[in-house]
């Protein structure tokens, strides 16, 4: 549902119907040069269905959090790493399964390499806001933010049933951008887990571990008769 009264209160809730987070991102990648996104939970999949429109941006920060119940600050801010290094392997691999080649991530693995995507992970307490702060080319525009339920995930995005509410009185994004450099500044670097694991998903594989998997595909269910077994191993040598 998307609408608009005499309050002019815009509702974004990702129905089939109306508006979603992602056609919200979509159509302000056309005109805007940044995006500053915090968020609960990240995935992968979310850049993955802005792939083509992210690149238009000249930087997207990520500030994230994790579920974490740690006290001490070294094992919380171990804790965070680890768990956000865990939920990106596993949306990683989720993808794999419509996407065998992950179409579009090495894109992202170099904007993680040049800075035009920076990713940190804020460990201080439990983090779970979630704001689309969303920076014009054109100053006649001005800047607007997306405030509410959406985590920077493929189902926050599209699927889930959220309840986000537009801001774009020029006061009240000022609020929401100190809020953001605020919770920046204390926040952990986390560009270069992030990258380091997106790489273990599209390093280049060996000619044998190309062959070992297409084995394991080949006879996943199956149990391999000694005739097959012999096979196989003719074709390795």
């Amino acid at each position: 549902m998307a609408s608009e009264q005499d309050t002019d209160l815009f509702i974004v809730d990702n129905s089939y119907s109306g508006w979603t987070g992602l056609r919200y991102l979509e159509e302000w990648t056309g005109i805007a040069d940044a995006f500053d996104i915090a968020t609960g939970y990240f995935d992968i999949g979310s850049l993955l269905s802005l792939d083509g429109k992210w690149q238009r941006l000249d930087k997207i920060r990520i500030l994230m959090g994790v579920e974490t119940t740690s006290r001490t600050k070294a094992i919380i801010r171990k804790a965070a790493e680890d768990q956000a290094v865990a939920v990106l392997d596993q949306s990683l691999e989720e993808e794999k399964g419509p996407n065998p080649f992950l179409d579009g991530v090495p894109a992202i693995a170099q904007a993680l390499r040049s800075g035009q995507i920076e990713v940190r992970v804020y460990d201080k307490d439990k983090f779970h806001a979630k704001a689309y702060i969303t920076h014009s080319r054109l100053e006649v525009v001005g800047s607007q933010a997306l405030v509410g339920s959406s985590n920077f995930t493929r189902p926050g995005l599209t699927k889930n049933v959220e309840l986000n509410i537009r801001v774009e009185a020029s006061n009240d994004v000022e609020d929401l951008q100190r809020w953001f450099e605020e919770h920046w500044q204390e926040a952990e670097e986390a560009t270069g887990l992030m990258l380091g694991a997106i790489e273990r998903h599209t390093r280049l594989f060996t000619p044998f571990e190309v062959y070992a998997k297409a084995l394991h595909e080949y006879f996943r269910g199956h149990q391999v008769t000694a005739t097959e077994w012999d096979e196989g191993e003719s074709k390795m040598f």
